[in-house]
């Protein structure tokens, strides 16, 4: 009974009926009035800087005021890097779902008249069964206007689960059961890239759906995408991915129960009504897709995110003969180099040998497969359309482990980009547009350069007694209040209809996991594909949120000990400490949600375990 409740839930059994939010429509006057207030926010905060940097710096303690000026310059290089990213909505316009393989322009002197073929990818590894079996019928159910266009649906079975262990459920059963065809291979070489990269060798449809195992397509999915490949240089279209399963807030009491009993339930009566754990993962993504991603269609420069996509064979077919032919060459020239003479002969026998050991990969073989590929393709003068409205549905992280190991992959995938030879900062073949969103997307990872110091600095002032600055004085305020609120509204209008305090929040928390992320590049290991589990397993979770409460921890110590010396009309500054007061009440409410989100038990599990 216990396994059967909990694969229910996480296989969001109770949330079938949830439906999308639609996309934010297009504002001119909405653009008009951010642009307006950025330029604004933009003149207002060289100003803060330069004043900052000439002005208010202690000279007394540069071991303290430089990182933190470091970090405010960083800071808002972020913010201006959000401004170009938010800068207009251009989105492409619809078009009618493709017929004729002559409708995707450059196929039409090979093919004719002849009839689109379309290959749906369902990549998977080891998720369960029942979630597997799901998104293959969803997959089924979509609908094309044209009985004649071949819809192929794939099983990726990455796991080997054909039958020949006993202990596993037979997948190969299952798209038999269902009509469906089943790849699978003897290796996991690439990981996911690798098994994208073995369907593409045995398949030739014109365009190629990508879904990850809990990817559930909605049927019109294929009649609101195929029609943007009527632009012969369009590579792919990604749609939101969007998570059916988001946690729904709780009562406090009924959430103090699962810990603490009755009294608990009790004590959290005190509270009334109050919930808490509305989308308590920060799972939501849709202030990424809807807004981000969206607005880089500007640029021609929304990525590939994997799931959710469409994909045009050609272009990766193009990519993968391109990165072959230069594969090739460069095992040639190693080669060569260890000859001391070689006749032209022996040259084309050891290109011929080495071209038949080199595999074609239109995927990039790396844990970011997706956005990498990305980036070559665009540099490769092919575009890309990110899709405004939700095609699919998708089951998220179900615990802070869950979630933590996802963005790891996400963070270390994209800072090992940077440092690589195929870097967007020096590719050639990009746009300036596109190579400044890339690197804003990159430039997020390196968040903990900063964000450490404004969660240390009131600690350090506590317990040092010590300003970074000359004096929190009304010169301070005047250059620093009217820079926050321009920076709070530019914000606020950049992202608007869709609630970011959450995504705020975690992308704060975030500076440990992407501290992390940052050493692990710096001392060159081994970046690794971790699939995101689906299964609320309550685990232990308080590792991932140890920093975070010792920040707090240190910091409310230093509070107590600096309230004491205001008690006793000891401190240096009355100023400075009701400045760092309020500085530590907003660095314990951004870190708040992810401590809760280490802490949190979910009530369906915790249900059937009773």
């Amino acid at each position: 009974m216990h396994q059967e409740v909990t694969t229910n839930y996480f296989l969001g059994s109770q949330y079938e009926q949830r439906i999308p939010e639609p996309a934010i429509q297009q504002s001119v006057f909405r653009d008009f009035v951010f642009q307006i207030f950025s330029l604004v926010f933009l003149g207002v905060g060289i100003s803060y800087l330069y004043w900052r940097w000439t002005c208010s710096i202690n000279p007394d303690a540069l071991w303290f005021a430089l990182p933190l000026v470091f970090a405010e310059t960083f800071s808002f290089i972020g913010s201006v890097l959000m401004i170009f990213n938010c800068w207009a909505y251009k989105d492409p316009k619809p078009h009618l779902p493709v017929h004729y393989a002559s409708e995707i322009n450059g196929l039409e002197s090979k093919e004719g008249k002849a009839p689109i073929s379309i290959d749906v990818f369902i990549a998977t590894y080891n998720e369960d069964f029942v979630l597997v079996k799901r998104t293959v019928q969803d997959a089924k159910r979509m609908t094309y206007p044209f009985d004649d266009v071949k819809i192929n649906i794939y099983l990726l079975d990455d796991g080997r689960r054909d039958g020949r262990d006993a202990s596993k459920e037979n997948f190969k059963k299952l798209v038999e059961d269902e009509g469906v065809n089943y790849i699978s291979r003897e290796n996991n070489l690439g990981y996911k890239a690798g098994n994208l990269n073995n369907a593409f060798r045995q398949t030739n449809g014109h365009l190629i759906v990508i879904l990850d195992a809990d990817t559930r397509p909605y049927p019109k999915f294929l009649e609101h995408t195929t029609g943007y490949f009527r632009n012969e240089k369009l590579a792919w279209v990604q749609t939101p991915q969007w998570f059916y399963d988001l946690t729904e807030p709780v009562q406090i009491k009924n959430y103090l129960k699962m810990y603490f009993g009755k009294a608990g339930w009790y004590i959290g009566s005190l509270f009334g009504r109050i919930k808490t754990g509305k989308d308590i993962f920060g799972n939501d993504p849709k202030l990424f897709y809807d807004v981000i991603l969206r607005k880089r269609n500007n640029y021609n420069a929304a990525f590939c995110c994997g799931a959710g996509s469409i994909q045009r064979r050609e272009a990766l077919q193009q990519h993968a003969d391109k990165m072959f032919a230069n594969e090739v060459k460069e095992k040639v020239k190693h080669l060569v180099a260890q000859l001391t003479h070689a006749s032209e002969n022996e040259l084309e026998a050891l290109k011929k040998e080495t071209e038949g050991n080199t595999e074609k990969k239109p995927f990039m073989l790396h844990a970011s497969e997706d956005i990498y590929t990305s980036i070559l393709l665009h540099a490769e003068g092919w575009q890309s359309v990110m899709h405004p409205h939700v095609e699919c549905k998708m089951l998220s992280p179900q615990d802070l482990d869950g979630w933590v190991k996802q963005r790891t992959r996400y963070a270390t995938g994209s800072i090992d980009i940077c440092f690589g030879k195929h870097s967007p900062v020096f590719l050639s073949g990009l746009s300036i547009g596109q190579r400044i969103s890339y690197f804003t997307t990159i430039y997020s990872y390196f968040s903990p350069l900063w964000l450490v110091v404004f969660l240390v600095s009131p600690a350090i002032f506590f317990f040092t007694l010590t300003p970074p600055i000359m004096a929190f004085n009304f010169d301070f305020f005047k250059h620093f209040i009217p820079f926050m609120v321009l920076n709070f509204l530019v914000t606020m209008i950049a992202n608007w209809g869709i609630g970011s305090k959450r995504s705020e929040q975690y992308y704060v928390a975030s500076f440990w996991l992407f501290l992390q992320s940052i050493i692990k590049m710096v001392i060159k290991l081994e970046v690794k594909f971790n699939v995101t589990s689906k299964k609320i397993r309550n685990a232990n979770n308080v590792r991932h949120i140890f920093p975070h409460v010792s920040i707090i921890a240190i910091t409310l110590a230093g509070l107590a000990f600096n309230t004491w010396l205001i008690i006793d009309n000891t401190h240096p500054s009355y100023s400075a400490y009701a400045a760092n007061c309020i500085w530590t009440i907003y660095n314990i409410y951004q870190l708040s949600a992810y401590i809760r989100a280490g802490l949190w038990r979910n009530a369906d599990l915790n249900s059937a375990n009773t």
